[in-house]
């Protein structure tokens, strides 16, 4: 029986050693196989399966290249908008700069001006310093005895009366402003000429005194310095009228509200006492 098997053995042993003969023979013959277009097949059947995954290729890099360029764009974006924040911050600060320089010229000229209209030696001072709250109308600025600087010396703005000084030491002075309680003017009417007295009260307002009640007086009306206190000369502008009324007695109840902004004041003129006496101003 193992006779019979044996040829059997041999037949299958031979077609499994030829079989890859075959298909070697098959793979040399389709290598010169052309199709119609005188293209080897093989290379047509390599190109089919290549070209899903060429393309595939093609998209994955051709994406992270893109998204490259794009964060290296917007990597450039950034610090280009960080150097354009700078440079506005910048010209930000130099136009307040020129601005602010442009406002002080401008208040300087006005109180150097004051000069001339007023014929006295006059000195420009830079508000110092400012009491709290409980004292508010009294103010500090940087001139002193050393600038020629004197008790009751008049301070002015470029608007108008401000106050006098009231303590002087080398290089700083003590200003109680027209607003104070104790403080006190002599004043007039611009248009009638009729005199009185102005008195701080602690506000805004001020208080025109001794003006009699068939004394007409209109809102808006200036009030200017009498030049009868011996501390302010003559015309000196210090408010107007805003209140008007028909006081109980014989006197008018006038509220004037000042010319000078008591709050906001940065620079100041003081008149000096000895009109020879002509310092060099610390602004």
């Amino acid at each position: 029986m193992s006779d019979d098997r044996t040829p059997h053995v041999n037949r299958e042993r031979t077609a499994w050693a030829l079989a890859p003969l075959l298909i070697l023979h098959l793979a040399i013959l389709s290598l010169q196989i052309e199709d119609s277009n005188g293209t080897i097949l093989i290379k047509t059947w390599a190109l089919r399966v290549q070209s899903p995954i060429l393309s595939a290729n093609g998209i994955v890099f051709g994406g992270l290249k893109q998204l490259w360029k794009n964060y290296i764009w917007l990597v450039d974006a950034r610090d280009e908008n960080r150097r354009l924040k700078e440079t506005v911050n910048r010209l930000h600060f130099l136009n307040r700069s020129y601005e602010e320089a442009r406002q002080e010229n401008k208040r300087l000229k006005s109180l150097v001006s004051m000069g001339e209209e007023t014929n006295f030696r006059l000195i420009v001072a830079r508000v110092s310093a400012r009491t709290p709250e409980f004292l508010a109308n009294v103010l500090y600025v940087n001139c002193g005895s050393k600038h020629g600087v004197g008790v009751n010396a008049p301070v002015l703005s470029g608007n108008g009366a401000v106050g006098r000084v009231i303590l002087v030491t080398d290089r700083q002075s003590q200003v109680q402003l027209i607003t104070n309680p104790d403080a006190s003017i002599g004043a007039m009417l611009e248009e009638s000429r009729t005199p009185g007295v102005l008195s701080g009260t602690g506000g805004e307002l001020l208080t025109l005194n001794y003006i009699s009640n068939t004394q007409p007086v209109k809102d808006g009306e200036l009030v200017v310095s009498s030049g009868l206190d011996g501390v302010f000369p003559k015309g000196i502008i210090i408010g107007e009228v805003v209140v008007s009324e028909r006081g109980n007695d014989i006197f008018r109840e006038i509220k004037v509200k000042p010319a000078a902004d008591m709050v906001r004041l940065e620079e100041v003129v003081i008149l000096l006492e000895d009109p020879m006496i002509l310092p060099d101003s610390p602004i």
